[in-house]
């Protein structure tokens, strides 16, 4: 049984904290989460941000590339914020900075790794900013808040949490984290400076919950080394591996194998040519030049004698691996003898575009290996439930909240506290836009905000609306009529018959009748107005809105549907 009872000692009786989680409550990417100090409430402090990662897109957002947190609670708060903290280097906790910092212009602090890898991302987009670098031993003092930066084993190297000290209570965030006392880099989980925050007594234990339905411990990333070693022993051509181009720790597995199989490795995929380069710098993949190919090379090789490790383990479009398995890639064709492995779960959302990729992949010849028919190809980064009951019991927080999950997973997780003794008024299981308010010996939902997905599309950042989305959805799933009606420009009257265009909605030329019968539906709606039409906003409308309603009559389908007017 834990010591229940808060422990923390309070210098600010008088303020409060409140965490404002602007993403990574209810879903697992898109992780930003808002500490909020205010000395003398009502009147804000200090802002300390932890995080700054994507999300992605489900299948219902057409065309979009990313989501990134809506940062409009911040706006009138910039001259508060004093800094970003980085956990670590995955994109959905680093990937929405170029988006965010020319807004916020705020410090950002970060390891080794992970201030590198920002910094690239950064600078990929021409911004000039600056990420500073934390030693894990020291101490960062940012106005009231106090970081330590605690080494956890998660499937990048240089991975944190973070010990949060405050005026008004003590935070563990725990972001991102298993228990692999095998790890790759040989840099094990500091349990011992765990141990040690809980001495000081943790107000609210932030938790990664992602993997608590899983029972047991998550597996160590050594345990894919035997399956990849199998792997391309039998294998007589290319050895084709994707994985996260942030999963360093998986890449150098890659190259270990290859090279004891003795194979030449070449990297295909600017974010993962971008990720070996950083990660080769600051000695976080060792291998020498001796053994690399570049990419016009590779036909110089026999295919058995070359290992390829790409991008698009989640069948982006135009990544290596997609454009390699349509047979558009420069320099590589896949052949027979080829083996393609996955070492990636697919995304949420991504499952149908990873599956087709993997079949065009067989119908070209290769043998694809992924981890729904091969074991260990993929082990998680995240703990699983005794790993999280583990840092429970290390930490003995007082109240605890999990991040990072969807809400079945929080709520497991609260069960999971049940089982370990704590009460259910110590667990906090907010919704998107919840705000935690916490004062000496208490935490309450405070209020809520109105948190929107920001949506990129291109170089689009939230100009995409739920208006443009749901014009998006229709036409993928009804189809477009467009009405184009031709107008003389000096007399304002129709000079001609309109004409329909249809794209996916109907065939038309299997549909003379009901175009025939939609002219009329248009033609009537021109009749509106006698004479010289002047307010055409109207017609338009009065056109789209008759169309609709004939067409679903018709059909019972709902296209989208634009009425033109073109002047002659």
């Amino acid at each position: 049984m834990f010591n229940k009872t808060p422990t923390p000692i309070y210098r600010d009786k008088q303020g409060l904290i409140r965490i404002i989680p602007l993403g990574g409550i209810g879903n697992v990417t898109k992780n930003m989460y808002v500490y909020e100090y205010r000395s003398n409430p009502p009147t804000i402090s200090d802002i300390l941000i932890v995080d700054c990662g994507v999300g992605f897109p489900d299948e219902g957002m057409f065309g979009i590339d990313l989501v990134i947190p809506d940062i409009s609670y911040l706006r009138d708060k910039k001259d508060k914020i004093r800094a970003i903290v980085l956990t670590h280097g995955h994109e959905d906790h680093i990937g929405a900075l170029p988006y965010i910092l020319p807004e916020l212009k705020v410090p950002v602090y970060g390891t080794l790794l992970t201030a590198k890898l920002a910094e690239v991302k950064v600078k990929d987009f021409g911004l000039q900013h600056n990420i500073n670098v934390v030693n894990e031993k020291d101490k960062l003092k940012i106005g009231p808040f106090e970081i330590e930066f605690i080494h956890v084993t998660h499937s990048i190297p240089d991975a944190a949490n973070l010990f949060i000290k405050t005026p008004v209570g003590n935070f563990y965030h725990g972001s991102d984290f298993k228990f692999d006392w095998t790890p790759i880099d040989g840099k094990k989980t500091e349990v011992v400076k765990i141990a040690k925050a809980s001495d000081s007594g943790i107000t609210l234990l932030l938790s990664d919950c992602v993997r608590v339905e899983s029972e047991g411990y998550t597996l160590s990333e050594r345990a894919i080394e035997d399956t990849l070693e199998k792997e391309i022993r039998n294998c007589h051509g290319k050895f084709i591996f994707t994985t996260q181009s942030s999963n360093i720790s998986r890449i150098q597995q890659a190259i270990d194998v290859s090279l004891r199989n003795n194979r030449k490795i070449a990297f295909l995929g600017r974010s993962i040519e971008k990720n070996v380069d950083v990660a080769k710098k600051l000695n976080y993949i060792k291998i020498s030049d001796l053994y690399t190919v570049r990419e016009k090379e590779i036909h110089k090789y026999n295919p058995k004698e070359l290992t390829l490790i790409v991008t698009g383990s989640q069948a982006q479009p135009n990544s290596a691996l997609s454009r390699i398995a349509e047979g558009v890639h420069k320099y590589v064709r896949i052949k027979n003898g080829d083996v393609v492995v996955f070492s990636a779960d697919p995304i949420p959302g991504y499952e149908n575009a990873v599956h087709t990729l993997i079949d065009i992949l067989t119908a070209s010849g290769a043998r694809v290996a992924y981890s729904e028919i091969t074991d260990a190809l993929h082990v998680s980064g995240h703990g699983a439930r005794n790993d999280l009951a583990l840092m429970i019991g290390l930490t003995n927080p007082s109240w605890l909240l999990p991040i990072g999950g969807t809400f079945r997973q929080m709520k497991h997780y609260a069960q999971l506290a049940f089982d370990m003794g704590y009460k259910q008024h110590q667990v906090f299981l907010p919704f998107d836009g919840d705000i935690l308010e916490i004062t000496p010996g208490k935490i309450r939902v405070a209020e809520r905000i109105n948190l929107k997905n920001v949506m990129i599309d291109g170089l689009g950042v939230g100009d995409i609306g739920h208006v443009v989305l749901r014009d998006r959805q229709t036409m993928a799933n009804e189809g477009i009529v467009v009405v184009i009606v031709p107008v003389d420009h000096l007399t304002g009257r129709v000079t001609a018959e309109p004409d329909i265009i249809s794209r996916g909605f109907i065939y038309m030329k299997q549909s003379e009748d009901l175009i025939e019968r939609a002219k009329k539906i248009i033609t009537s709606s021109l009749k509106l107005k006698k004479g010289r039409i002047i307010d055409w906003q109207f017609v338009r409308k009065q056109i789209e809105g008759n169309l609709e309603e004939f067409t679903f009559k018709e059909t019972h389908r709902r296209p989208l549907i634009l009425a033109v007017v073109i002047h002659v």
